[in-house]
């Protein structure tokens, strides 16, 4: 199994991803950091520890990140996730984070693993490039960076130029795309191509607390937004290629970001060639909805 460590910010597509990780048996969840994004860091991690009860894995540790970005605040999801970041409300969690912050429980999980750990970010950078500016080594040391995040060749969904994650906090991707780090770019640019419609609906199957869940999540969602398409799988999409990279097809090279304030703040550009970054611009939808959807069943 796969040794992973999610950090996130829950977020519904977050809970989602949550669900498919834990349930995925090439992967080994060995816990979550929170931050801000989605919601509040009171939120997300709540909402973190509620996703880990209602899947009965309360053993996953939980540690708290930032509440910030490296500059500036963070632009909270609420109008898209719902109230409290998730839409619903779920069982209040009787567990509580763990009293180690999320930087230092990064760099403690990479070191301990050194070309073994990987990280899956979906939510800001903000705390991994944290943890890279405090041990500049665990670039090298962290087998991989899956990174939901950036639109490459195609428009950002919070402006016509950045994707939500990115223009969250640009700074601390700059940090993390420039740390030599091997990174996934799972951006818009494939995620916009896993979805599920109203129509999918029920779209799990199964008597299972996750399924359940999950159910609920995207009823909730969908009922928010009468007049909106498909539901992209954004995050689901980002545990997809920790566990099957061969269904997204990846260019590698280096990818910038305007980290400058005005209208292009967010936005990520690629040059390809050579690099650490291997951006995502194809992907096998079918094959990943079913996935995602199998997982979350099971």
């Amino acid at each position: 199994m796969r040794p992973v460590l999610i950090d996130c910010d829950p977020g519904s597509d977050d809970a989602l991803a949550i669900l498919v990780a834990l349930n995925s048996p090439d992967l080994d969840v060995v816990g979550l950091t929170t931050v801000g994004g989605n919601a509040t860091i009171d939120d997300t991690t709540r909402n973190a520890l509620a996703v880990l009860e209602a899947a009965g894995r309360t053993d996953v540790p939980v540690w708290r990140g930032a509440g910030r970005p490296l500059v500036g605040d963070f632009r909270f999801g609420y109008y898209y996730h719902g109230a409290g970041g998730l839409g619903i409300r779920p069982e209040p969690p009787t567990t509580r984070e763990q009293p180690e912050p999320a930087v230092d429980a990064i760099v403690r999980a990479v070191t301990a693993r050194p070309g073994e750990l990987t990280l899956i970010a979906l939510g800001p950078l903000t705390n991994v490039a944290h943890a890279l500016r405090r041990q500049p080594k665990l670039a090298g040391e962290v087998a991989e960076i899956v990174v939901m995040g950036g639109a490459v060749e195609s428009p950002g969904n919070i402006t016509d130029h950045a994707e939500f994650n990115t223009y969250n906090d640009p700074a601390a991707a700059a940090v993390v795309f420039d740390s030599g780090a091997r990174v996934t770019l799972v951006g818009l640019d494939v995620t916009k191509q896993v979805a599920v419609t109203r129509e999918d609906e029920p779209w799990t199957e199964g008597d299972s607390a996750g399924a359940s869940l999950a159910r609920r999540l995207l009823a909730a969602w969908f009922e928010l937004h009468p007049d909106r398409g498909p539901y992209d799988l954004c995050d689901p999409l980002a545990i997809v290629a920790a566990i099957d990279p061969a269904l997204l097809s990846c260019r590698p090279g280096t990818v910038a970001v305007e980290t400058e304030p005005g209208e292009m703040l967010g936005k990520t550009t690629a040059q390809y060639g050579s690099g650490s970054v291997g951006v995502a611009l194809g992907v096998e939808g079918n094959k990943a909805v079913s996935m995602i959807t199998d997982l979350i069943s099971g």
